[in-house]
């Protein structure tokens, strides 16, 4: 993230610092976690999903008032990168992703575990119905992860189910729908 992001995240409460690492602040994780399980909870399509949960958590917390354009823009351009560091101890610790110097990808006996336990209908047959399956899959595994693993961040399962199914910031080991798929 450009400083001019973090100057305005860390004077608006959105980010915190953890050691030299900069992550969400605690109140706007909790934000975006509360909406992401109450968007995914209510529907069954998750497309746009991580932008509303990204949006509403960021209202409930940013104050209006005196924002300048340019730091929000520099604040908004590298919060992704931001989400998947906040994140990632979290899914370490579930055994969900892992660390390979700056970024996170899918742990191994996670990624073995969803190529191994899901069923995979046919994408040209069903191809709403395999998006909606897959993402549920994602999420059913990592919650008994989460639960086996990490049962203080059950919170956070839908969070990193969303974290997961956008790859962990292009991870070589992103289960991709043409790996859940039955193709031909």
């Amino acid at each position: 993230m450009h400083p001019a992001g973090i100057k305005f995240g860390l004077s608006h409460g959105l980010l915190e610092l953890n050691g030299a690492d900069v992550v969400l602040s605690s109140l706007l994780l909790e934000n975006i976690s509360e909406t992401a399980r109450l968007r995914i909870q209510k529907r069954k399509r998750v497309t746009w999903i991580w932008e509303e949960a990204v949006h509403v958590g960021i209202q409930r917390v940013l104050v209006p008032g005196r924002v300048r354009r340019k730091e929000m823009n520099s604040f908004f351009a590298g919060l992704d990168r931001i989400v998947f560091q906040t994140m990632g101890p979290i899914a370490e610790k579930a055994k969900i992703a892992e660390r390979y110097g700056r970024y996170f990808h899918a742990e191994h006996t996670f990624y073995r575990k969803m190529r191994k336990d899901i069923h995979r209908p046919h994408m040209r047959l069903e191809a709403s119905l395999a998006w909606r399956l897959m993402f549920r899959e994602t999420y059913t595994l990592i919650r008994t992860l989460l639960v086996e693993y990490s049962p203080e961040n059950i919170r956070h399962a839908e969070l990193l189910a969303l974290c997961q199914f956008d790859g962990w910031d292009r991870s070589p080991n992103k289960l991709t729908i043409e790996d859940f798929l039955e193709l031909g």
